[in-house]
């Protein structure tokens, strides 16, 4: 009996979990269209939203540890420190990417799915890069205006997918719309090479990918 109570009751305990977001945060999560034993599916909107709120929620998380390092101190931060914050908002953790991940799966005809992921730093070199050689599996070292259009490699995080190029303004990353999540070791195709934003902390890379 327990057994067979444990599905429905996980299966309520999400929905519970997502009307209390919706009526405290103000976070939709659109339309259920399945449930099943692998979990709860959303519609493509749902996806997007998860993953921005995910990454905003990690990316407050860092700032408060860092603020905690800080304590007494009337610094601002540092420019390391700004890195780590903005990494943790473009990056989910496992469970959510298998919650808001991108599908897979085009119809017959339809064009490929594309956005843009944040894929690293680089100034003299990448002091952190989210791109790995598909055959060795290595984090890239190549310069950015060596990614060529074209060219295939898997992502090292699980990478949030926004629907254009940021602004290099205060809104930057969160003035475009989130469309899910690329999970960790997902092969991509590059639309174009990589575009530089310089956030004066660092110069991040943005990179227009579809799945191959």
């Amino acid at each position: 009996m327990v057994e067979l109570l444990k599905y429905p009751l996980t299966i309520l305990s999400l929905l519970i979990a997502l009307i209390v977001a919706k009526y405290t945060l103000g976070v939709s999560f659109g339309a259920v269209t399945e449930v099943s034993l692998e979990g709860v599916k959303f519609t493509q909107d749902a996806k997007g939203e998860i993953a921005d709120l995910a990454g905003k929620l990690n990316g407050a998380l860092a700032a408060i540890e860092e603020l905690k390092k800080q304590a007494g101190s009337k610094e601002t931060f540092s420019p390391r420190a700004q890195s780590e914050i903005f990494a943790a908002t473009q990056t989910v953790s496992d469970q959510t990417a298998q919650l808001a991940k991108l599908s897979s799966v085009q119809a017959a005809g339809s064009p490929k799915q594309k956005g843009l992921i944040w894929i690293g730093d680089y100034k003299n070199g990448w002091s952190r890069v989210l791109l790995s050689a598909i055959d060795t599996g290595k984090q890239i070292v190549v310069p950015p205006d060596k990614l060529l259009s074209g060219t295939e490699y898997s992502v090292l995080g699980n990478m949030v997918v926004r629907d254009g190029l940021p602004s290099n303004d205060a809104d930057y990353f969160r003035g475009r719309k989130s469309l899910g999540v690329i999970p960790r070791g997902t092969k991509v195709r590059l639309v174009r090479a990589p575009a530089a934003i310089d956030r004066g902390f660092a110069v991040q890379y943005w990179a227009e990918v579809e799945s191959p």
